[in-house]
């Protein structure tokens, strides 16, 4: 039996894996090339930002970027070119990638207060670096900081505090405790941000990191649809290139 005599699901399971990986492989490219970016940036903002000594997100981003582009060019070519070892080595990878999501996902909520915590110190430097020009050189930090607070309608990671406390070059000078514009209800008043911030009713009270996991919370149905969708399609990718891979052995068993 040839190619030309090959069921409907058969020839459909080869063009879903041929499709599926040219954005695995699109998607590769883009993240590799966001890593070699950030890797040989100059801008303080990337060197500041993304370079830590434990969690370097551009060597991160480069390893990824490069795992994703193997995996989809074996998918590619596996498919497309019907090379049995190269999709016995693409379904592998699928399953070592759903083994690193479960462990991953683990991972995560066994160490929840740890990537909170992290996740709270490193939004405490943030607010550090806004409107420093030799840290934030691309305003990078300060147009992100601006939407979630403008967004979320809050302010600092715990309230309006934070600002002088972690940035008092900029609000918290001759005792003056004041904050961006951003955390303003009506930024467009006059004196919006000024102080005594902590009885200035147009200032949002509550802080960034409430008003962000309620919102996660009131849309965890979404996530899990997400989630189960993403799970869906690793699935029926896996189960596609195993059909593809029995119809290519038996046909080279025949062949034989």
């Amino acid at each position: 039996m040839g190619s030309e005599d090959r069921g409907c699901c058969d020839k459909c399971a080869k063009c879903f894996i041929m499709v599926i990986n040219i954005v695995i492989i699109l998607i590769g490219g883009a993240i590799l090339a966001a890593g070699l970016y950030w890797q040989l940036s100059d801008t303080g903002f990337y060197k500041e930002i993304f370079n830590h000594d434990i969690f370097n997100i551009p060597i991160v981003s480069i390893a990824v970027g490069a795992l994703l582009l193997l995996v989809g060019l074996c998918g590619f070519f596996g498919a497309c070119c019907e090379v049995l070892f190269l999709l016995k080595v693409y379904m592998g990878f699928l399953i070592l990638i759903m083994l690193v999501e479960i462990i991953l996902a683990v991972g995560c909520v066994a160490m929840k207060s740890e990537v909170e915590a992290y996740a709270t110190n490193t939004t405490y430097e943030f607010i550090g670096y806004y409107g420093d020009e030799t840290k934030d050189e691309e305003d990078l930090i300060e147009k992100t900081i601006d939407a979630i607070q403008e967004n979320f309608e809050c302010c600092g990671v715990t309230g309006p505090d934070d600002w002088p406390n972690y940035n008092p070059t900029r609000y918290n000078v001759g005792n003056k405790r004041t904050v961006p514009a951003s955390c303003c209800k009506d930024p467009d008043l006059a004196g919006c941000n000024d102080d005594p911030i902590s009885t200035n009713d147009n200032i949002y009270k509550s802080g960034c990191k409430i008003s962000m996991m309620n919102f996660v919370e009131n849309n965890l149905l979404y996530v899990g649809i997400i989630a189960g969708v993403i799970v869906i399609l690793q699935i029926s990718i896996l189960v596609m290139t195993s059909k593809l891979r029995t119809t290519l052995e038996d046909e080279s068993y025949e062949n034989f």
